[in-house]
């Protein structure tokens, strides 16, 4: 798959062949087990993607679906990435979901870098993921979920995530892909979200008329920046976007943002995966 802009919008080319398979390609996804990652693992298998999903809980309890039986489910720690070694140096490419939204500072009044903080859960198990890959494997290739926000007020939870994503694109034969989401939502995995949805969306579109409005030097940019909310998006997408990040070299040391990631998704409707 190729990206050309015409008249300024980005399409895929069409002098590809339309591919609806991945057969062949090895995924690992590292922090699988939750929200985001059993939704990637699920399109990755239904893509012919043989898929190892490692955490440290390992296979999840909470799913019964045909597909779960098809992931290799291995229990490792991201801060200790040599727990898993066999599976990064077998996979095509590795995508990186560990982090946490309310960490330990918050929750149990730690310091910032202990524990379950977001310098460990959003920074550290990232870059040490990330240094092992380059470590063990020839051609290492990593997509990185960031965030486009913070939460109201807790700064540290985006920039921990930004601190990662530089030190992954600055490493050496690295092939990164950082995605920059807003708030992820699934009417099928959790209904609950679809309202947060709304409410992101008039809210990044009423607010943000306003914000941006704001001068760079006035007084009110920095307070109100706590609640500059990005819109949402489907998970869909971003599960579409991780495999095409994954396993494309089109997007090799980006960051994609909501909407690139809305229309990679969109343009895989048509044109599927080149796994080139």
């Amino acid at each position: 798959i190729r990206l050309w802009t015409i008249l300024g919008t980005k399409v895929w080319s069409t002098n590809k062949l339309k591919m609806r398979s991945l057969a062949g390609k090895t995924l690992c996804i590292v922090g699988g087990s939750g929200y985001v990652g059993k939704g990637i693992a699920r399109h990755a298998v239904s893509l012919g993607v043989k898929t190892i999903s490692v955490s440290r809980s390992g296979k999840p309890k909470d799913v019964n679906s045909p597909w779960i039986d098809q992931v290799e489910w291995v229990r490792g720690n991201a801060m200790n990435p040599s727990t898993f070694d066999e599976s990064l140096k077998k996979s095509d490419a590795v995508v990186h979901l560990v982090g946490t939204l309310i960490d330990t500072s918050i929750r149990k009044n730690k310091k910032p870098g202990d524990e379950g903080t977001y310098e460990q859960m959003n920074r550290d198990a990232a870059i040490a993921v990330a240094n092992r890959l380059v470590e063990v494997h020839p051609a290492p290739k990593m997509v990185f979920m960031s965030a486009s926000r913070a939460p109201p007020f807790i700064k540290r939870y985006l920039t921990t995530k930004e601190e990662a994503e530089r030190h992954i694109l600055s490493l050496p034969k690295m092939h990164a892909v950082i995605l920059k989401p807003g708030f992820i939502y699934s009417a099928k995995d959790r209904w609950w979200s679809v309202p947060i949805r709304y409410g992101c969306t008039l809210w990044s579109s009423s607010f943000g008329r306003v914000y941006e409005n704001i001068k760079t030097d006035s007084v009110l940019k920095k307070p109100l920046s706590n609640f500059d909310v990005d819109q949402a998006i489907a998970l869909e997408d971003i599960t579409v976007t991780a495999l095409a990040a994954a396993f494309e070299t089109e997007f090799d040391g980006r960051r994609l943002t909501n909407t690139e990631m809305r229309m990679i998704s969109q343009r895989f409707e048509v044109f599927g995966y080149a796994g080139k």
